[in-house]
């Protein structure tokens, strides 16, 4: 029980020190501007996993490297 008088008791003592200040216009955009970035970083992301050329064979890093290399010159 001791833990639940100690939460009851924060929570009365957090009423008594509300000052009736709040975050205001600052914190309304800062919010807005977090969303509004969330959203373009979310698009962008979107549009750089569909340039993913997917494998269907399953081909592992060492086997597509290979693939790629000139042959050495003799």
């Amino acid at each position: 029980m001791g833990i639940l008088q100690a939460v009851a008791l924060t929570a009365a003592e957090s009423e008594a020190e509300d000052s009736g200040i709040g975050p205001g216009l600052y914190g309304f955009l800062v919010l807005v501007f977090l969303i509004v970035a969330l959203v373009v970083l979310y698009r962008s992301m979107r549009k750089q996993i569909r340039r993913v050329d997917f494998d269907p064979e399953g081909a592992t890093d060492s086997e597509r490297m290979r693939g790629h290399q000139e042959p050495p010159e003799r």
